[in-house]
């Protein structure tokens, strides 16, 4: 079974990052919960929509560090007073986990954009993940990561890297890296559920929550409206939290030294 790496480790982080680098999944703390990210590029996309059991071109969303956001989108094609938005999702951003589609800027691949727009999906300005996704993407010259939720397809998306270890810990194009103690990370993020992030699309010259995940919609819309913004809900039911056979005790430690 492979390792579990310890994202507060400098050295772990670059082992995982020359892990990606050479072709690997990387399953990892993303905020409050967990996510697998890899290399943009279209071979890749192929070979982790096989890793999930999707269909073997199922479009992927992007990540990147919080110094790289702003240029996932085509600012010319927003409808929306840029200062207001620009600041809506710095407030987002800044309390933890969150989503946001939008025109897709030129470099994005058609493979990681849906008619004409990507999704970007960020674990929040303290995560020590933008480390991590800033050693990778100099190491391989790009700009973004492709992302997807940690799960089998269909599953939902785990909140502990150790209960993702055992269902892809045996393979040897994977690698992983979490929190010594996970649940004191979660208390670090008191207004998000661990599941996938709440989505927000703003490509339609409005501002429209387009999946109810992680952060409650009425947070969203208090957020939006400091800013002079509405929120339209477009996604009312919100999404579960994975349930595991066993408590993860508060004690319990998630890591394995490499």
């Amino acid at each position: 079974m492979q390792p579990i790496l310890d994202i507060a480790d400098l050295a772990h982080r670059r082992e995982a990052a020359e892990a990606v680098a050479d072709g690997a999944a990387l399953f990892y703390a993303f905020g409050n919960f967990c996510a697998l990210a890899a290399k943009p590029d279209l071979e890749t996309l192929h070979a982790m929509n096989a890793l999930k059991g999707r269909p073997r071109d199922q479009v992927g969303s992007v990540t990147t560090t919080p110094e790289l956001g702003n240029r996932v989108f085509d600012w010319d094609a927003v409808r929306l007073p840029w200062s207001a938005l620009v600041a809506t999702m710095a407030d987002l951003n800044a309390l933890g986990p969150i989503g946001f589609r939008g025109p897709a800027a030129a470099h994005v691949p058609s493979h990681l954009t849906v008619d004409g727009t990507v999704q970007l999906i960020t674990p929040g300005d303290a995560c020590p993940s933008n480390g991590l996704v800033g050693n990778i993407l100099d190491l391989i010259g790009e700009e973004h990561l492709y992302i997807t939720s940690a799960n089998a397809n269909k599953d939902n998306t785990h909140y502990a890297i150790a209960e993702i270890r055992k269902e892809f810990g045996h393979r040897d194009d994977v690698v992983f890296i979490g929190h010594r103690h996970e649940r004191a990370n979660r208390r670090r993020y008191p207004h998000h559920r661990p599941c996938s992030t709440s989505i927000i699309g703003f490509d339609s010259g409005a501002l429209v929550l387009e999946r109810h995940g992680s952060l409650d919609a009425e947070l969203v819309a208090r957020v939006a409206a400091r800013h002079g913004l509405g929120l339209r809900i477009a996604a009312h039911e919100r999404l579960p939290v994975r349930r595991y056979r066993r408590p993860l005790r508060a004690g319990r430690r998630a890591h394995v030294l490499a």
